[in-house]
């Protein structure tokens, strides 16, 4: 084998070997975490001992994106409770229940809605996903329910008045009109928070650690290698020694029993 295939007991970590010829590479030892492997020619190649999945930057990507995933969700949740709140009121009641007071408390609603979809939804994809990470994801979500409150209370009762002047202004023109489109709009509102909430959650597994597709593994060896995160779909897995592997949380082929 020749000195350049050789990467064993290496930090790989986040390299891109992607459609390389490897044939008979050895990798045993190596951190491969967040490594392209997709179209690479690793034929007889050896695996044994790696540590495979996502690497540090992959992480703290993931994490940014369910940070702004389950922030999209919380915003959209908080406009359509706002809305819902001050239709339902202004429509049973009339615009005389519309004062100082009863714009507060609407406020404080649709602050709690924020903070807690907030801190659900981002905590959430952490545990759903498995990162080891809910230490950081809970003191996150405590100080932006804090700064929401904070710093966004009157940012909110800005927009509760504003929407109580918009519907007050339709309800004057036409009732029935202004019933109908709450009627329309308000479950678009509700589906577009279920798929937000549903992407942030979903949003940390998504990324995967390391990538072997369509690589060709004949006859590869994962003795003893750790993986997690990794994707192996249309990869060729013939003859491919995976005892004692530990297999978490990757994609596999449909055959992959057989194999």
């Amino acid at each position: 084998m020749s000195q350049s295939l050789n990467f064993a007991n290496q930090d790989l970590r986040d390299r891109s070997f992607k459609g390389k010829n490897l044939v008979g590479a050895d990798f045993s030892g190596a951190d491969i975490r967040g490594c392209n492997f997709c179209r690479s020619q690793l034929k007889a190649a050896n695996f044994a001992n790696v540590r495979a999945g996502k690497s540090q930057r992959q992480t703290a990507i993931s994490s940014l994106l369910s940070f702004v995933m389950a922030l999209m969700f919380a915003c959209t949740a908080t406009i359509a409770t706002i809305l819902a709140i001050t239709f339902i009121l202004s429509f049973i009641f009339g615009m005389s229940i519309v004062n100082r007071e009863t714009i507060y408390w609407v406020a404080i609603v649709s602050i709690v809605v924020f903070a807690v979809g907030f801190a659900i939804t981002f905590t959430g994809s952490f545990a759903i996903a498995g990162v080891k990470g809910n230490f950081v994801a809970i003191p996150i979500s405590l100080i932006t329910a804090f700064a929401s409150g904070f710093f966004g209370s009157t940012f909110i009762k800005i927009l509760v008045s504003g929407a109580f002047n918009v519907i007050a202004g339709s309800l004057r023109f036409n009732s029935l009109v202004a019933l109908l489109g709450f009627l329309a709009i308000e479950p678009l509102q509700i589906f577009g928070c279920l798929y937000l909430f549903r992407l942030a959650i979903n949003s940390a597994r998504t990324i995967v650690g390391t990538k072997f597709q369509y690589a060709d593994l004949s006859k590869t060896s994962f003795h003893n290698a750790t993986l997690v995160n990794c994707d192996f779909s249309h990869a060729v897995m013939q003859d491919v020694n995976w005892q004692p592997a530990q297999i978490s949380r990757c994609k596999l082929p449909p055959n992959f029993n057989s194999l």
